[in-house]
């Protein structure tokens, strides 16, 4: 068995360089098609990472009336706490919220010097663990005992979370749209690849060749090439995140950057697609060619 493995090894590497210009053409189609695949993983991390952060920044502010009863307050932090949509809970002081205003206003002190501590309600801000339960929670916080106002942003938080939402979905539909493209591009390269070796293929069933004899060096061939595309188009991805890692320092405010677990995961997918397109390609290339 490792003799015959070593066999198609060996073959598989000198129908690579006896063929040169197809070998060629066929890694350029996987490097150019999977770059393309991981370039659009890449858009879709960047603007998940960006919409998943200021989804975190989407809060439920409710707001109590000065006439709010300690129990009233109890009950209601209670009530709020216990609901499993409910991430994080603060409460903000008259005191901490005239300090926020302060800080908000800072250069313009004709806003703050007519304002004092007892002017701005006590409130609790709540933080979601889905940002789009925010109505579910605002309706059974309206009208408790003590509460003067539940306030999130109203239509502008709603539009972003749609938008987020229809970013998502339009990222996964292009991602299975280029997957497809790519996958008949590679298929259709390495089909030519065998069309340009029909004849041998023919000369080697006539001599009583097997046909996973003749299949499993074209397989090896396929899966090589898609290795090696998947490899080159890693290394174009890892010099984007070099050049978005630069971005992003001169730009902080800027959220485009991606970590180094989205680099190997891109090369896990690439490598896994690149080579079961290679494999399926070349079989389903050689299956006309076999029947001779």
């Amino acid at each position: 068995m490792g003799l015959r493995v070593g066999y198609f090894a060996a073959e598989t590497f000198i129908n690579l360089k006896r063929n040169l210009l197809m070998t060629i053409a066929a890694i350029t189609t996987v490097w150019i098609s999977l770059s393309l695949l991981g370039g659009m993983m890449m858009i879709g991390e960047i603007g998940n990472h960006a919409f998943s952060k200021w989804e975190g920044q989407v809060e439920l502010s409710v707001f109590l009336r000065d006439s709010i009863t300690p129990d009233q307050q109890k009950e209601l932090a209670s009530a709020i706490s216990d609901m499993p949509e409910v991430g994080n809970v603060f409460f903000e002081s008259k005191a901490q919220a005239f300090e926020e205003y302060k800080r908000m206003f800072e250069d313009q002190p004709s806003l703050v010097q007519h304002v004092s501590p007892d002017a701005l309600p006590a409130s609790y801000r709540i933080k979601l663990k889905d940002p789009n339960s925010i109505d579910a929670v605002k309706s059974r916080l309206v009208g408790r005992p003590g509460v003067e106002e539940v306030n999130f942003g109203g239509d502008v938080v709603k539009r972003f979370l749609k938008v987020a939402k229809l970013f998502r979905t339009i990222f996964l539909v292009l991602i299975a749209v280029l997957l497809g493209a790519a996958t008949i591009l590679i298929a259709n390269t390495i089909r030519l690849a065998v069309y340009a070796r029909r004849k041998e293929i023919g000369i080697m069933k006539l001599v009583g060749a097997t046909n996973w004899f003749i299949r499993v060096p074209f397989i090896f061939e396929g899966v090589f090439e898609a290795a090696l595309g998947a490899v080159l188009a890693t290394a174009v991805i890892f010099a984007a995140k070099l050049g978005l890692d630069q971005l992003q320092l001169t730009n902080a405010l800027i959220p485009v950057t991606v970590d180094g677990g989205f680099v190997l995961r891109v090369f896990g997918t690439l490598l896994g697609t690149g080579v079961v397109i290679g494999a399926l390609g070349s079989s389903v290339a050689l299956r006309r060619f076999l029947e001779v």
